[in-house]
């Protein structure tokens, strides 16, 4: 599992490249609108891990715009979902979801398999305050898959999210078909008032 914040970090997984010409462009545009540097180079398609509001089909496809190849509950070990005080809509009031390392717990989520002009299009509407994570997956076959997704990338205070964005989490969740005990810890989380 590696963050990836450094310009011309190769942290990526193996696999066939992106046009380096083109990818090049897209990474300038990145830097510049979030601050943070995509790998040098990029695998083609991109597994993207989504565990917060991006489960959502409904919004992901229709707010996002994203069209994928293919996408799969997983599974991501040695983290933990929180609810950070950083980015959403009103920073220090909102709280997106976020993970935190935590040996021995688990994130699940959902697994898109996306083209390289789509990955673009969703890193440079993520917030400035996320970093990569590289790390492997596992779907509910048990498959093993490098894939991106992101994190805070400075240590935030926890919050509450909005009603809103959990019943967005919670849909999903049951939409997607997330385990029963995973979607039971959902439904205790506590919206702020």
């Amino acid at each position: 599992m590696r963050v990836c914040r450094l310009p011309g970090a190769a942290c990526h997984p193996r696999g066939s490249v992106v046009n380096p010409l083109l990818w090049s462009l897209v990474r300038q545009l990145i830097r510049l609108r979030r601050g943070r540097q995509p790998p040098a180079s990029l695998q083609e398609p991109v597994w993207y891990f989504a565990y917060g509001s991006n489960m959502n089909e409904r919004l992901f496809r229709k707010r996002r715009h994203m069209v994928w190849q293919d996408a799969r509950v997983a599974r991501l070990d040695g983290y933990r979902l929180v609810f950070s005080r950083a980015g959403g809509r009103y920073p220090g009031l909102s709280a997106p979801a976020n993970i935190v390392e935590a040996p021995g717990e688990s994130v699940y989520g959902v697994l898109y398999l996306l083209p390289p002009r789509k990955f673009a299009r969703l890193d440079n509407s993520e917030g400035k305050q996320y970093a990569y994570v590289w790390a492997d997956v596992e779907d509910a076959g048990g498959q093993r898959t490098p894939a991106m997704t992101y994190k805070v990338a400075d240590t935030v205070p926890e919050g509450q999210p909005s009603q809103q964005y959990l019943d967005l989490l919670r849909e999903a969740a049951h939409q997607r078909g997330l385990p029963a005990n995973y979607r039971a810890f959902l439904d205790r989380v506590e919206a702020r008032e």
